[in-house]
């Protein structure tokens, strides 16, 4: 890469300012942080809801994130990152339903829930099983992933072997070779990145995570946006774009298209879709919102504000931030044309032949002026931060409420908050452990998939339906499992996966639900007492629980086209230059949007 991706002083001066900031906000949330767990993990429950919101679009933009959607553009175009964007389904969900739910709830982790939803010995293993499966496996597995894929973001600008040659010698004679981690010079950047994320992290808890998401998603908007108009112009415009991308690619490319290629357009095709967003969604991202933005939902004041917090969310997610990573991705094909890496810019994007994703941090080095480099680069440093110090303070409230404190009740609070201190560390030392294990970022993303897949039905259906109980989600989680372990021995379609997992997971609730005890009368009537769930509940009609069901759903419906037109609309204005057809597409879709998203519909009586 050469020179290109060199950093100058003034670049330095930007990073150096947002690390040093990010070590002062958690001095200064520190006190704050110390008057129990609740203020340390939920601060007390007093946040605005445009920062909860804004921290948990932060969180959901990892540093790898731009690089991973200019990877999928060079291999499946625009309509590949579906892999993602119909994430948007339980997004949705989350705010027609689920984020006034959980925060009258008021609980502090989502194994919390299951000790008020059910009763007994079995809800006591469950929340157990949750909270060491879902609350620690999953998030080492995630923090390992975030590790790994920042090998990625630290090769091109941190060159220690050569401003440090001797330590980096030493430190390669203890380094594994061949290590996912990188060379010793990219593991010494992460290491010192993660330090600094401990120590701020575990002094400001919640308060200073989300402080620090706020600069940073103003950072990457910044950045991003300024980059996307860099390579825009690079490119010679929507005109230079589409006429690259002929000339290289022929007429008949479909780099551009936003939806997968549905022959026909029948309306199978669009059920299929439909059920491809439910799928991809259910699979990865917890069916009812909870983990991380359970977490920050639950800091805010008010159910209201945690609806409204979850809607700002979900604009920022799908609708704002996508465009200049859609652009950058698309401009790198031109730029850097597949098959022609070795000669573009001069050489430099050599280096992207081996891996389409590294066209995004050589395309930064060669368009950002010093200075707009700098605040790229630390935006994405950033990004990895705050991914990082979510998941560490949301791992270590599993370990402090669902195990610590069940233990030791009557703990006095300095020592709560010095565990909760010294679980953050240990996630620390844990993802680092893990990263080492895993080998590619595709086969971390399975392992996700896969617990997502086994949970998802369950923790869905426990919301809506009274029958659900302990046993049938202990029934699900190993009946999941079970098909998990068996499938490793197989070769199918990772969808096809998802929805054997999906189904046995459903097989093993049913059997749980038919064999296990019931939940207590007094379980459920107190927690619907206190939530005001919709659904099928004791003590509440079936025809005004079908009737709320129902009300939901189109309210559901109406988010995601609403969100969905949106998208279609920026595509068609900018990517296809149709100004009047993107128009009237987006007014349908903030029509669509507010009615969706406004007025839930009132607790069940």
């Amino acid at each position: 890469m050469g020179n290109s991706l060199a950093l100058h002083t003034i670049d330095w001066v930007v990073i150096s300012l947002y690390l040093s900031f990010a070590l002062i906000v958690g001095l200064w949330a520190s006190k704050l942080a110390s008057g129990g767990v609740r203020s340390y993990f939920l601060a007390d429950r007093s946040l605005p809801w445009w920062w909860a919101g804004a921290s948990i679009a932060a969180t959901t933009f990892a540093a790898d994130t731009p690089l991973a959607v200019a990877g999928i553009i060079a291999t499946k175009g625009v309509s590949g990152n579906w892999i993602w964007l119909a994430w948007m389904g339980v997004h949705a969900a989350v705010v027609v339903l689920f984020a006034e739910s959980w925060s009258r709830s008021g609980v502090m982790t989502d194994a919390e829930l299951i000790a008020r939803r059910y009763s007994g010995r079995s809800a006591s293993v469950l929340r157990t099983a949750r909270a060491g499966l879902y609350g620690i496996v999953y998030n080492a597995i995630i923090l390992g992933w975030v590790l790994r894929a920042m090998v990625k973001i630290a090769s091109p600008f941190f060159h220690w072997d050569t401003w440090f040659p001797g330590l980096m010698h030493n430190m390669a004679l203890v380094w594994p070779a061949n290590s996912p981690m990188g060379t010793p010079s990219d593991g010494l950047t992460i290491i010192l990145l993660l330090g600094l994320v401990v120590v701020y992290s575990s002094l400001s808890g919640i308060r200073g995570v989300i402080v620090t998401d706020l600069v940073q998603l103003g950072l990457a908007l910044v950045g991003s946006v300024w980059f996307a108009c860099l390579a825009w112009s690079a490119v010679g415009g929507r005109e230079g774009l589409s006429e690259g991308l002929s000339r290289l690619y022929g007429a008949d490319h479909m780099y551009l298209d936003l939806f997968p290629d549905m022959p026909g357009a029948t309306a199978m095709a669009f059920v299929l879709f439909g059920l491809y967003i439910l799928v991809q969604s259910y699979a990865n991202v917890p069916a009812d919102g909870g983990g991380y933005l359970m977490q920050r939902l639950n800091a805010t004041r008010s159910p209201a504000d945690a609806r409204k917090a979850s809607l700002l969310f979900l604009v920022l997610q799908y609708v704002v931030r996508v465009w200049p990573w859609l652009v950058v991705g698309l401009a790198a094909l031109v730029l850097i044309p597949i098959g022609g890496e070795g000669t573009a810019l001069g050489g430099a994007g050599a280096v992207v032949a081996g891996d389409r994703e590294q066209a995004y941090p050589v395309l930064m080095g060669v368009l950002l002026h010093p200075g707009l480099l700098g605040l790229m680069v630390a935006s994405l440093l950033a990004a990895f931060m705050s991914t990082i110090d979510t998941h560490m303070n949301w791992g270590a409230s599993y370990i402090v409420n669902d195990v610590y404190l069940r233990l030791s009740p009557n703990a006095p609070v300095r020592r709560q908050i010095g565990v909760a201190r010294l679980a953050v560390l240990g996630f620390a030392v844990g993802a680092v452990a893990v990263s080492f294990q895993i080998e590619t970022i595709e086969q971390a993303w399975k392992w996700v998939a896969a617990l997502g897949a086994a949970l998802g039905a369950p923790t869905a259906l426990r919301w809506i339906w009274w029958r659900v109980n302990a046993a049938g989600e202990l029934g699900a989680m190993v009946a999941g499992l079970a098909a998990v372990l068996a499938l490793a021995w197989l070769s199918l379609p990772y969808e096809t996966e998802l929805l054997i997992i999906a189904g046995a997971s459903l097989l093993g609730l049913a059997a749980g639900m038919i064999w296990g005890p019931p939940t207590d009368p007094a379980t459920l009537r107190a927690f619907a007492a206190e939530v005001a769930p919709i659904g099928f509940w004791p003590g509440a009609s079936r025809r005004s629980g079908a009737r709320l069901l129902a009300i939901t759903a189109m309210r559901w419906a109406g988010v995601v086209g609403g969100t969905v037109a949106l998208l279609v609309g920026g595509h068609r204005m900018l990517l296809l230059g149709e100004l009047a057809i993107g128009l009237a597409w987006l007014a349908g879709g903030v029509l669509a949007l507010g009615l969706g998203a406004r007025a839930p519909a009132p607790p069940q009586p």
